[in-house]
């Protein structure tokens, strides 16, 4: 499911901007073509003078003029797969994605932690560290320095003379 804001923006115009049109006029005189029962000249319904214009009448534009219009809405979509086996294979292949990453970041830590412990340890056997009051002093805080494997200390031979 998707919900949607939108707004949207509208402008009508018209070029060029008149705020007056004008309106042709045309002559409706009928006065010939039939005779009344006395024999008088009268209209027969259709014009004397088609098409031509008396004048123009100046007309008022209330609908030539700019329009914007704002709107705002929100749609919701609903969107139902039709193959869910395919929805499945991008979840593992998500999930095992994600588990490359965390275990990437678990070997980046692993080495980190090894060359603290080597060079750390290195440190310790020359005699070299951190003053108390350094904010690095903890970093080998948990290193120690243990005799080598099949070595024994205190380790003193005795000489004859």
């Amino acid at each position: 499911m998707t919900i949607t804001p939108f707004t949207t923006f509208n402008s009508n115009y018209r070029k060029p901007f008149s705020h007056f049109y004008e309106t042709p006029v045309y002559d409706p005189t009928d006065i010939v073509g039939d005779f009344d029962d006395d024999g008088n000249p009268i209209g027969d319904g259709t014009p004397d003078n088609p098409g031509d214009i008396l004048y123009y009448q100046q007309n008022y534009s209330g609908t030539n003029k700019d329009s914007y219009a704002l709107g705002t809405g929100i749609t919701l979509n609903f969107s139902i797969p039709l193959d869910r086996q395919l929805t499945k294979q991008c979840k593992d292949a998500a999930k095992t994605q994600t588990d490359i990453q965390k275990q990437q970041l678990k070997n980046l830590e692993l080495d980190w932690h090894f060359a603290r412990l080597k060079h750390c340890g290195e440190k310790k056997i020359a005699g070299i560290r951190f003053k108390k009051d350094s904010p690095y002093y903890d970093l080998c805080s948990d290193i120690e320095i243990t005799p080598r494997a099949n070595q024994v200390l205190p380790h003193a031979h005795k000489l004859k003379q």
